[in-house]
């Protein structure tokens, strides 16, 4: 399956492939990638004010959803920056390896960054389910400082 998202010229693509694409995993990666979590206090926010954000569900649940690309929104695209968001990203799917009492939703999770074209992120996830399903979401966005970065899109 392939998204192409096109706002403002951004070109957000996504492209989900493997033996979980109807799953609903899919969704899920989506969530947890492009759903803001609450920063923390010692994170420098992008627009200089005090709102933390973060998605409100998380006051009732224990394991904090969603990723911090949102704090990339007005960097430069360096390898530094692409190298935070795989961290950023890792940290979003850490969920789906701890025990939520119902069993893990996957037995390893891999994050891997590039930097294919100039001004160009690449994000590319690989989901290995317990049963040894797989499922790669590959995410590729313009990076543009001035208009908002990967986060902008979605």
């Amino acid at each position: 399956m392939s998204i192409l998202l096109d706002q403002l010229k951004q070109q957000l693509n996504i492209i989900i492939d493997g033996d979980l694409v109807d799953s609903g995993v899919a969704e899920l990666v989506l969530i947890s990638l492009f759903t803001d979590s609450r920063a923390s206090q010692s994170d420098e926010l992008p627009d200089g004010s005090s709102d933390l954000r973060g998605w409100p569900g998380d006051t009732y649940s224990a394991t904090p959803w969603g990723g911090k690309l949102w704090l990339l929104k007005r960097e430069k695209l360096t390898s530094d920056v692409k190298n935070l968001a795989v961290k950023y990203a890792e940290n979003a799917f850490a969920w789906m390896l701890s025990d939520d009492g119902n069993g893990i939703m996957a037995k390893a999770v891999s994050v891997a960054g590039s930097i294919p074209r100039i001004n160009t992120l690449a994000l590319t996830i690989s989901i290995t389910k317990p049963d040894n399903r797989t499922m790669t979401v590959s995410v590729s966005q313009r990076w543009d400082a001035q208009l908002g970065g990967l986060q902008n899109a979605v």
